[in-house]
């Protein structure tokens, strides 16, 4: 019998989202912004995709699209093994759809309309889509409030008279008044106060173990990133670079761009300020005419020759832990969605140090735990290194 948490809710296709650039006097296209360029994922009912990244990436634009706001160039986007755009002509089916994928928005504010106070926020969709009737939509409405943590006083209230936080709550309630089962969270805790941050990231966790809700989380701290999902996609230029479970990501990460997040993290520690971090150097590149090859490759302090002239694709890690790999050779776990890289040269320098710790006749978990023990041993060194 097929576990329904394995069955991805949302599944993304070589997703293209090009923006044409205007020009010249007889006005025409001169060139394309390629905000999105083939990216691939899948996410599994009930569960968090994080998604982080340089500001002008491609992250917020996949959030759009995913919810129907804005249309792919190419690719395609399935809701439920449903392919959107093959149901777009069908505007009933289309509808239904849209009810079930949902956005919480960066800033609050501007996504709440100012003329109207927030029972009509609330209550519009709901009796629109018919969720609620005209004598049951109050206590659907004061549910809802209840959920985020507000009291029932905020209802005829107008969103300038709240506080960042407060706004935020009601952005996440309109997002569940319709009853959805996937919601985009497009930076949700940004613009907001660091204590707020973790108020809002709690409850997001609360929500979603409640509703049984599947998230796109949108962040650019990889440790707010972590702490809400299952799975961590690392994008650079429009393209995803790594991919793998949070935990591992975060702690192991193999791609330089993803280490170069991860060390322009601060540390709240005295006593590693002097710590030597192996910062980016070069500018970032242009995303209407991205470099040739790894479009990393003019910032990477590990490049080679062949990494400006072929374009990487993402690619399976060997086995890393000694449980993952007894789950995976035992069969209890597929081996497609735990940790991928878009980096040739780290891939064969993994693969060149399972071999190396594997002697003949060790069987593959007995490889994995001699790689890790030497990967925790050059982790040791280099922290001993640094202080």
């Amino acid at each position: 019998m097929t576990d329904e948490k394995s069955i991805p809710l949302i599944e993304v296709r070589d997703l293209k989202k090009y923006y044409p650039i205007k020009g010249g006097v007889i006005t025409h296209t001169t060139g394309h912004i390629r905000a999105v360029d083939g990216v691939s994922f899948s996410i599994p009912k009930g569960q968090t995709l994080g998604l982080v990244g340089e500001s002008g990436c491609g992250k917020s634009t996949i959030g759009r699209q995913l919810v129907g706001l804005e249309t792919p160039t190419a690719g395609t986007i399935c809701y439920n093994g449903c392919d959107l755009e093959a149901i777009r002509k069908d505007k009933k089916q289309l509808r239904q759809i849209r009810t079930k994928l949902q956005m919480v928005f960066q800033d609050p504010y501007s996504s709440l309309n100012p003329r109207k106070h927030i029972f009509e926020i609330l209550s519009q969709p709901m009796l629109y889509h018919h969720i609620s009737t005209k004598a049951s939509v109050e206590q659907d409405i004061l549910k809802l409030l209840d959920m985020v943590g507000l009291p029932k006083t905020v209802l005829g209230r107008y969103p300038h008279e709240f506080s960042g936080g407060q706004r935020q709550r009601i952005a996440i309630a309109k997002a569940l008044s319709l009853n959805p089962e996937f919601i985009v969270c497009d930076e949700p805790v940004s613009a907001l106060d660091v204590s707020i941050q973790a108020q809002i990231l709690n409850l997001l966790r609360e929500l979603q173990k409640e509703l049984d809700l599947t998230l796109l989380f949108v962040g650019h701290g990889l440790g707010a990133v972590n702490y809400v999902s299952n799975q961590i996609a690392v994008m650079y230029l429009g393209k995803i670079v790594e991919i793998g479970e949070a935990k591992e990501v975060f702690r192991h990460p193999v791609h330089p761009y993803t280490k170069a997040l991860l060390e322009a993290v601060p540390v709240p520690d005295p006593a590693q300020k002097d710590k030597e971090r192996r910062l980016l150097q070069g500018e970032v590149g242009s995303n209407t005419n991205p470099p040739d090859g790894c479009r990393f490759h003019n910032r990477c302090p590990y490049a080679t020759d062949a990494c400006a002239q072929e374009e990487p694709t993402l690619e399976q890690l060997p086995a890393r832990s000694v449980f993952r790999a007894e789950q995976i050779y035992a069969g209890n776990e597929h081996t497609t969605d735990i940790h991928k890289v878009a980096c040739p040269m780290m891939l064969e320098h993994m693969q060149n140090r399972m071999n190396s710790t594997n002697p003949a006749g060790a069987t593959v978990p007995e490889a994995a735990r001699n790689a890790v023990d030497a990967a925790a041993g050059e982790t040791m060194q280099e922290e001993e290194a640094h202080g």
